[in-house]
């Protein structure tokens, strides 16, 4: 029970320091299981405490920022490094991604993720936490059109989107 433990405590620790900082947070529960690849990562990732942040950045029209890296459009997703905060990993996401600074507005939803070895059911549960925030573009240097590609670099691209349009559901 020693990694279970030991991630679980990181999880609550984390979320702790995100009601500190955001007040109450929606807090969701999950169990799914992973290949032994996968599931190696997500050890690795909760021995180092990472968590998995999701970016909702809103421009002036409320369009939501998306990125283009893996053929697919999805609002910009890391992971934290080292002592890093999740409010901070969001702002070094979106910069990463789109090269502009963002202002993080709230923790809109948190998620604690079970993860299972699908090729060793006696390996124990890892457990992982998933937070999505809200947050606004500090630059108008972007062009707010709708649907707009704004930039492309190296084969990813981003762009505004109705904010319709992306669930929330879909991230976590």
């Amino acid at each position: 029970m020693e990694i279970a433990e030991r991630s679980r405590a990181r999880v609550q620790e984390r979320l702790a320091r995100l009601e500190q900082e955001f007040g109450s947070t929606p807090v969701d529960q999950t169990t799914f299981s992973v290949g032994t690849e996968a599931y190696q990562r997500a050890v690795e990732r909760s021995r180092e405490g990472q968590v998995d942040v999701h970016a909702f950045v809103h421009n002036e029209s409320g369009d939501v920022l998306l990125s283009n890296a893996d053929g697919s459009w999805e609002v910009p997703t890391g992971q934290t490094q080292g002592a890093e905060r999740p409010a901070g990993a969001v702002k070094r996401v979106v910069a990463e991604t789109a090269g502009v600074a963002c202002t993080v507005r709230d923790a809109v939803r948190a998620t604690i993720c079970g993860v299972r070895n699908e090729g060793d059911p006696d390996a124990e549960t890892v457990y992982r936490l998933s937070i999505v925030f809200d947050a606004e573009i500090n630059s108008t240097a972007l062009d707010d059109s709708d649907s707009t590609e704004i930039a492309e670099e190296d084969g990813a691209s981003i762009r505004w989107d109705d904010a319709g349009d992306v669930a929330v559901a879909e991230l976590v």
